[in-house]
């Protein structure tokens, strides 16, 4: 794996931190840029960083207001944080196309920044791509909002466990639960607007919109059922079925993952997508889902 390296780029809410990682020499693909779930940090794709850094420069910032990333002053929308994150990208790497990967509102963030700039974004790969009922749209924006702290800490014991519900999944410790749960704190009392921002985005109309060849990893997390109904929805979408893949697959299957990226990043056509698309996947995403559907999308109180 390639070493991965901090620096700062100057955005238009102040300075946005980024984790970096490249080749000694230039091999012609195309920039990484890859963006992190709300409320999370860059730190999520460390291990898978440096694995696409083997043969193209890989980016993943901080998105403003998490992580070491300075922060908006008011409440931004999925296009005001895609913005920031293009002219970031801009500071690093000027004039060149790039691919993006987005995670969960990082996935909204992707799609806004290429319907911004189509000519400078080539593909994207979302993880998970959530397209809400109206109903499930109200439910999730009520238990994503904004909290208070209480004097007993039980807003952070409820975030915690909720934490363990999502991310213990076989073959994950507590010791990396608590990595990831630290990662989460970093956005304050305002964590909550990303979480905001993705729930008034109209995912659905961005991707019925966008020409640009995009895969949907379906993996066995919280929004895997929301993500279902993009299957079908474009032609230039290919969607991959990894019910092994759940909430930290990024660090423990960061080579596995770098793989299925590498190949249907890099395939030139619409047809040798196709095959990469028709290979088998690896064995550790076709695991069994965790936590299970039945558990439901939210951490029992």
């Amino acid at each position: 794996m390639t070493a991965v390296r901090r620096r700062y780029a100057d955005g238009r809410f102040g300075q946005v931190h980024a984790r970096i990682a490249q080749p000694v020499r230039d091999c012609g693909q195309r920039p990484l840029l890859l963006i992190h779930m709300s409320p999370m940090t860059g730190r999520i794709f460390e291990a898978l960083t440096a694995e696409m850094g083997e043969d193209r420069l890989s980016v993943a910032f901080d998105t403003p207001g998490y992580g070491q990333s300075d922060a908006p002053d008011t409440q931004p929308t999925i296009e005001t944080y895609a913005a920031a994150l293009g002219e970031a990208m801009d500071a690093l790497t000027p004039d060149r196309r790039f691919d993006i990967l987005g995670y969960h509102t990082g996935s909204l963030t992707a799609t806004a920044l290429a319907a911004l700039s189509p000519a400078r974004v080539r593909r994207l790969v979302l993880i998970g791509a959530p397209l809400f009922t109206p109903q499930e749209r109200a439910t999730f924006k009520s238990y994503y909002g904004p909290t208070s702290p209480s004097a007993d800490g039980e807003h952070l014991a409820k975030r915690w466990r909720g934490f363990v519900h999502h991310y213990q999944r076989p073959g994950m410790s507590l010791d990396e639960v608590a990595e990831h749960f630290e990662e989460a704190m970093t956005g304050g009392a305002n964590a909550w607007w990303g979480h905001a921002a993705a729930f008034d985005y109209d995912l659905e109309a961005a991707l019925k919109a966008l020409a640009h060849p995009t895969l949907i990893l379906k993996t066995g997390d919280d929004l895997a059922r929301q993500t279902e109904p993009a299957r079908d929805l474009s032609p230039h979408i290919d969607m991959l079925d990894a019910p092994g893949w759940g909430h930290g697959f990024a660090t423990t299957h960061a080579r596995d993952v770098a793989g299925v990226l590498r190949a249907w990043l890099d395939a030139e056509s619409r047809e040798a997508r196709a095959a990469v698309m028709d290979a088998p996947a690896p064995a550790s995403a076709l695991g069994p889902i965790w936590p299970p559907p039945e558990a439901g999308s939210f951490a029992p109180e």
